[in-house]
């Protein structure tokens, strides 16, 4: 995704077109930032497209928290050589680098001073409130907060990125143009997709391998024995009903809608299996 030109988009959702417009307004990049997001949100590539729109692509330092040693953390800091610098997976870093790098903020004149983007999965103020990051370090990263939303919450923008993944695949494998059929677009808006963009761009870049012609239907759309068992997407204060509708929806779905084994994989009798898709039937629930 770090090639996508995430102002080009013709964004569906409120919450895409505010985010873009947030984005815009803090161009060019002069204040601290955090970009929070789970996983698969797009949060290195965000923090890459905004660092590029402000002419910064080839002049910013880069630390990425979970792929250092902690022990190292000072060093590099001190090593960049450019005022712009990201640190990815903020949420990691040890409470002694955090007073690091909370006084070499605090001790750079004005004319010196660092201008910090951030990535981190949670938001700092929920970091902050549960004592995982200093106060003061949250005031000083947090100018300006921008969140990514889940799939889930935006899932106009399905459609968004399976198109533009589909052609950026096309390209790439030197295909024909593609389409989407109505049936696959049906079977990518009523998954989980856990994994959000991400995943997304997984599954499409499948599909257009699989896909010899030029329409991409529901039988070119697979998801992998991970994301099948990964997907069961469960939130509280969600019914009990409503996560047996999806257990076993799902659970059909990885059995190809075979009942018998479907039925003994979640220890029902068939009758009962049976009954229950009576039941999502009649209630207009499948």
């Amino acid at each position: 995704m770090n090639t996508v030109d995430l102002f080009g988009m013709n964004y569906k959702s409120e919450i895409y077109q505010s985010l873009q417009k947030l984005v815009q307004s803090i161009l060019p990049l002069e204040s601290n930032i955090n970009v929070n997001g789970s996983q698969g949100t797009g949060k290195s590539t965000w923090s890459q497209f905004i660092l590029d729109q402000s002419g910064l692509s080839e002049h910013y330092g880069k630390i990425d928290i979970k792929e250092m040693d902690e022990d190292k953390f000072k060093v590099q800091l001190e090593a960049c050589r450019y005022r712009h610098i990201l640190i990815e997976n903020i949420d990691y870093l040890h409470k002694d680098n955090q007073a690091i790098l909370a006084q070499y903020i605090q001790t750079r004149s004005l004319q010196q001073k660092p201008v910090i983007i951030t990535t981190s999965k949670r938001s700092l103020s929920d970091l902050a409130r549960e004592g995982l990051l200093r106060q003061d370090l949250y005031y000083k990263l947090s100018v300006f907060n921008i969140n990514l939303p889940d799939l889930k919450q935006a899932k106009a923008e399905i459609k968004t990125f399976a198109e533009y993944y589909l052609k950026a695949f096309a390209t790439n494998y030197k295909r024909p143009l593609m389409s989407l059929s109505n049936d696959a677009m049906v079977k990518l808006e009523s998954f989980f997709w856990v994994g959000n963009i991400l995943e997304l761009e997984n599954v499409v870049e499948r599909a257009v391998l699989l896909c010899e012609g030029e329409v991409i239907n529901d039988k070119h759309i697979r998801f992998d024995e991970f994301q099948k068992y990964n997907s069961l997407d469960l939130s509280l204060g969600m019914s009990l009903s409503e996560v047996e509708r999806r257990l076993i929806l799902q659970t059909l779905e990885h059995t190809q809608n075979n009942r018998t084994k479907a039925a003994h994989i979640l220890g029902i009798s068939i009758r009962t299996l049976r009954n229950k898709i009576n039941e999502y039937k009649e209630a207009g629930l499948i």
